[in-house]
């Protein structure tokens, strides 16, 4: 089916698609280019720097925009992340959590608000990452979590193997870029707790 670009100068990329190695295929990115569309792009803090096929997927994408009018915001993790993370029902009663590894929760409204703003101007390529307010240790996370969720498990800080792991201890995933305008970590965990436990606990 044909699209009708009438009027249309740029287009937001938010779709994550599991099924192929990336968000932007060559196909696509040759359509962009073609078409001469502004194409923002949201990505991750550090993507470039975690050995993960995740990380490296973003990665990809990056670079196949790079031949078109493009704009990309990195942020850093979104609070409703880490919440699946730690609160997902499991089978065993530990909670493993990456040792000396700190997140730097992000509202995912502030990205978001980046992302329209950058598709009504002009593409700029790389644009400044995005970071939540405060890096929290993942136990810290983890324990909060259980905490708001009513969960029973003994977390567990272990050190992830290999370079991923590495990275992350070194904090590739972190920005100096500190946003304030959004919801805080605290807050989010309020609003949660005042919606209730979740149906299933563990």
């Amino acid at each position: 089916m044909a699209l009708d670009l009438t009027d249309v100068t740029a287009v937001i990329v938010c779709a994550t698609d599991g099924r192929r190695s990336g968000d932007v295929d060559l196909v696509q990115s040759e359509f962009f280019a073609r078409t001469g569309l502004h194409v923002v792009y949201p990505s991750i803090v550090g993507c470039d720097l975690m050995p993960s096929a995740y990380y490296q997927a973003k990665t990809k994408c990056e670079q196949l925009l790079s031949a078109a009018p493009h704009t990309i915001i990195r942020a850093t993790q979104y609070h409703q992340l880490i919440w699946g993370w730690y609160t997902t029902p499991r089978r065993w009663p530990l909670l493993v959590v990456p040792a000396a590894t700190r997140y730097q929760v992000l509202d995912p409204t502030v990205h978001a608000r980046a992302l329209v703003e950058a598709a009504v101007g002009e593409p700029i390529g790389r644009g400044p990452d995005i970071g939540g307010p405060i890096a929290y240790e993942a136990a810290a996370l983890a324990r909060s979590c259980k905490s708001a969720a009513g969960l029973r498990r003994l977390v567990v800080p272990l050190n992830q193997r290999g370079l991923l792991g590495a990275s992350l201890r070194a904090g590739a995933n972190l920005s100096p870029n500190r946003d304030q305008s959004g919801e805080t970590w605290n807050q989010f965990l309020e609003r949660r707790i005042a919606s209730g436990p979740p149906r299933t606990r563990s």
